[in-house]
């Protein structure tokens, strides 16, 4: 089973906005920017030190693929660390093929998709999930740090974990409903109702009849299609406001 985490990135000014991908900078397309970084770190491989003091390299395993009519680019991340001994074993006969040492690069190629749609404010890039081998911070530090190294130092690129919005919404759809939460977060300011934190209150529903479960399937969809915002409250049918 192939697991996936999926990304949702933003290019940001130095006023904190939002730019088109498509069109920033005046007249540039990220969708080209991303092509020429992706050449880039092909050439030219990212050397760092992650927060557990071990030695990391990043870089593309093989030359990326672009679509141009579909907007995607594709290929495989190369992920590498030290610090760790390890041994390579014949899988049939358990005998010893290779030491690995801690100073030796332990490398992995995991797949990797990054859409930028036209007009839009997001793109999207979906890794293949290695453990060990997180590419968030990596790929932001070294795409920013390529965007300087081009001479576009006012822009900067933020990944943020993005649901998997077309399994969760097709999950609505055609999965069982049988039970939901509605969470509320205590609200931690001085005029809050209480002078103590409580933590958050949790509601659980469970349904038990099926014509229910139908029924409340359309309001829950429309709640997820609404509502993008952690800091706002989302009411629910007659039963307060919720997180």
């Amino acid at each position: 089973m192939t697991n996936l985490n999926i990304y949702r990135f933003m290019l940001l000014n130095k006023a904190k906005e939002q730019q088109v991908l498509s069109f920033y900078n005046e007249e540039e397309d990220l969708l080209d920017t991303m092509n020429d970084f992706c050449k880039h770190i092909h050439k030219n491989i990212r050397e760092y030190i992650d927060n557990q003091g071990k030695y990391r390299t990043f870089t593309l395993g093989t030359v990326q693929k672009k679509d141009i009519e579909n907007r995607i680019i594709s290929g495989f991340f190369d992920s590498a660390y030290t610090g760790e001994n390890g041994k390579i074993k014949d899988r049939e006969t358990n005998k010893l093929k290779f030491d690995i040492c801690k100073k030796d690069l332990f490398s992995k190629d995991f797949f990797f998709l990054i859409h930028v749609p036209k007009n839009s404010k997001f793109g999207f890039i979906i890794v293949q999930r290695k453990e060990n081998h997180g590419i968030k911070s990596i790929f932001e530090n070294a795409f920013n740090s390529f965007m300087r190294l081009k001479g576009v130092s006012n822009y900067c690129l933020e990944l943020k974990q993005a649901p998997a919005r077309y399994f969760i919404k097709n999950y609505l759809n055609n999965g069982n409903l049988k039970e939901f939460r509605l969470i509320e977060n205590e609200n931690k300011s001085k005029n809050s109702r209480n002078e103590f934190d409580f933590g958050r209150e949790e509601r659980t529903f469970k349904l038990n009849n099926l014509n229910d479960a139908q029924n409340l399937k359309p309001v829950l969809i429309k709640l997820f299609d609404t509502y993008f915002s952690p800091e706002e409250k989302i009411p629910f049918l007659n039963k307060g406001e919720f997180d």
